[in-house]
């Protein structure tokens, strides 16, 4: 009976640990329904801007990698055209030279002939033998040699500046291809570090949206008159005993865990929520328990408009999260009753909001208070909670009338 309990129980276990997803979380970062003091959420603000500093020098060293491979790309371009130049200019040379050799042929031919001919009215040979002594037939004779001589050297001359020429072309054409190369690999770097300087820039729009969250929420408690020393949970009144559904009536279309991203079309991306459809833009959010308005985020580019809402529910922290609104009514540090409404129904296309398909509420819930006890997104994810776990909703495509 004991090994079948412990059976039973190892499967559980073992069901649990594969249904339930996992994250990488920082244990300095993860207080498990703890309370931080102000001036805790104050140093976790200076680590955002650190961070953000951080990728600020990123993108920046990568804009400067970019504006150095681009200035190479010229410079090799630059070459390539002087070197397609000198290939014209020494075709050109060659073609000159090819001339003056067969018109130097054609001179040395003339002037051999003239020398061999026994003619007495050939000018070479009447120079030659109008000699005064023997000595200067002598030196007519070495001069004409000279002059054959002459032609001959230049003709050899001609011959090895068309050959260099030819060999010049050659290495100008491997040249070329090799600088091609380099262009192109200096044409991926450059891709790459746009992907780069991309990635960064949409990390930094996030670490620059939970900078402004933490701040808001710092001077929210500021404004309700918490001290630094002092924990954050005797400052605020969100005292529940239940949820209620966010909605008047609604449909789940989409439900918590993981799933194809509707609009990046990502396999197994885990969606911390559930999307309740059925309703047009403009209908009312409600809050879904009393609680404190902790984190509002405008416009952001994965999400839209949002609000997370600080809840104690019988004595246990949790945050609740309502995405693509088309309007808040709502601000940071302020108590709303489980009757407030919050905000209205968004998600429509042409809002900026990248990761919607249309009109519709994302619905999260996560335990603790993100933005207080814990900051950073991958935290909030693994602290997710499915709604469904909280609140009763009937089964996906299935419409409900009631918050109840």
């Amino acid at each position: 009976m004991m090994k079948k309990i412990l059976k039973t129980t190892f499967i559980l276990l073992l069901v649990v640990s594969i249904l339930i997803p996992t994250f990488n979380v920082s244990s300095a970062e993860y207080v498990a329904d703890g309370d931080k003091t102000l001036k805790q959420v104050k140093q976790d603000l200076a680590k955002f801007k650190a961070e953000q500093n951080q990728i600020d020098s990123n993108i920046s060293k990568n804009k400067n990698e970019v504006t150095s491979s681009k200035n190479s790309i010229a410079s090799k371009q630059k070459e390539i055209e002087d070197n397609q130049q000198k290939v014209v200019d020494a075709t050109n040379e060659s073609a000159r030279l090819e001339k003056e050799i067969k018109e130097g042929k054609a001179e040395l031919e003339n002037l051999v002939k003239n020398y061999q001919i026994a003619n007495g009215e050939n000018i070479y040979l009447e120079y030659i033998f109008e000699a005064e002594s023997y000595e200067d037939l002598i030196y007519r004779y070495a001069v004409m040699e000279q002059i054959m001589n002459y032609q001959e050297d230049k003709i050899a001359s001609w011959r090895d500046k068309i050959e260099r020429n030819e060999q010049l072309k050659k290495d100008l054409a491997a040249r070329e291809i090799l600088l091609n190369d380099q262009i192109n690999n200096l044409s991926k770097e450059i891709d790459e570090l746009n992907k780069a300087i991309k990635d960064f820039s949409e990390e930094r729009l996030s670490v620059q949206e939970e900078i402004q969250s933490v701040q808001s929420t710092i001077d929210s408690l500021v404004n309700l008159g918490c001290k630094d020393d002092q924990k954050i949970s005797t400052c605020l009144k969100d005292a529940d005993t239940s949820f209620r559904r966010p909605l008047t009536k609604g449909v789940i279309t989409s439900v918590w865990g993981y799933r194809t991203h509707p609009t990046t079309g990502k396999p197994n991306t885990f969606h911390n929520g559930i999307d309740i459809g059925g309703n047009s833009v403009g209908t009312p959010i409600y809050a879904a328990a009393n609680g404190t308005v902790g984190k509002v985020i405008w416009k952001s580019s994965c999400g839209g408009n949002q609000v997370y809402i600080y809840h104690t529910i019988n004595g246990k922290k949790y945050t609740t999260s309502y995405l693509h609104l088309n309007s808040i009514n709502v601000k940071v540090g302020q108590f709303v009753k489980n009757t407030a409404v919050i905000g209205t129904v968004g998600g429509q296309k042409g809002t900026g909001d990248n990761c919607t398909t249309g009109a519709h509420l994302h619905f999260g819930m996560g335990t603790g208070w993100y933005g207080l006890d814990y900051i950073s997104g991958s935290t909030w994810q693994a602290r997710s909670v499915n709604p469904t776990s909280q609140i009763s909703f009937p089964a996906k495509g299935k419409y409900f009338y009631s918050r109840y």
